[in-house]
């Protein structure tokens, strides 16, 4: 029997905001966060993405709604992974909650 291989890190969390390949017409002026900033600039980043990802979809939305998409399942798609991304995003909200309720109440 041979060992198994070692698990490969994560890659950066989805939260970025959707392409013009994921669907969404016209790119985003946006640039992600730099990777070594701190922990407030790696939050508001993320949570900037993930409005610029939310934003997207409701026009992607709209543009299915109104006929101004030929496809409508890239519609879809865009508000499913805006969905996923929001979902996350309270996860990790209610985790580093939890954290820093646990924290709080350690005796010094």
């Amino acid at each position: 029997m041979s060992p198994l291989p070692p698990i490969a890190p994560l890659g950066a969390m989805p939260f970025g905001p959707i392409t013009p390949a994921d669907g969404v017409g016209g790119a985003s002026n946006a640039s992600p966060a730099p990777a070594s900033g701190g922990f407030a600039d790696i939050l508001s980043g993320a949570v900037s993405g993930l409005n610029e990802q939310l934003v997207g979809s409701e026009r992607l939305t709209e543009m299915a709604a109104t006929g101004g998409l030929a496809d409508p399942t890239v519609a879809l798609v865009a508000v499913e992974k805006a969905d996923l991304a929001f979902t996350t995003a309270v996860q990790v909200r209610n985790k580093l909650i939890e954290g820093w309720q646990e924290i709080s109440r350690m005796q010094v």
